[in-house]
């Protein structure tokens, strides 16, 4: 083997590591995606979670539709349900986020039809 090949070798085994490891510390929070259920108030214009606190609909007009639809129609998050981290989803390491663009599943808290997982 001569000495070029081992430099190659050695350059592809470290970018292959410093890759990894930047693949562990960057990561990228998961998002809701656009055709996701959500339960909108028609009084206030807001639009919360399907496991929603029942004050936050407590004679209120609901009705549910698409988060596309709803953020369309001009209605807003609820605060409430963003304080209870609701529409968060998980933080997946980058590589995990790299993965699923190529299909593979993950633990989502939301499956590719929009519908909660809890």
């Amino acid at each position: 083997m001569g000495k070029v090949s081992k430099i190659i070798i050695v350059v592809v085994i470290s970018l292959a590591l410093v890759s990894f490891f930047l693949g562990i510390y960057i990561t990228v929070d998961e998002k809701i995606p656009d055709n996701a259920v959500v339960v909108v108030t028609l009084e206030d214009k807001l639009y919360h979670s399907i496991h929603f606190d029942y004050i936050c609909i407590a004679h209120k007009t609901a009705r549910t539709m698409l988060l596309s639809e709803a953020k369309q129609k001009g209605f807003k998050l609820d605060p409430h349900c963003q304080d209870l981290g609701y529409f968060r989803g998980n933080r997946l390491f980058l590589y995990q986020y790299i993965l699923s663009k190529l299909g593979i599943q993950y633990n989502s808290r939301w499956d590719k039809n929009g519908n909660w997982l809890w």
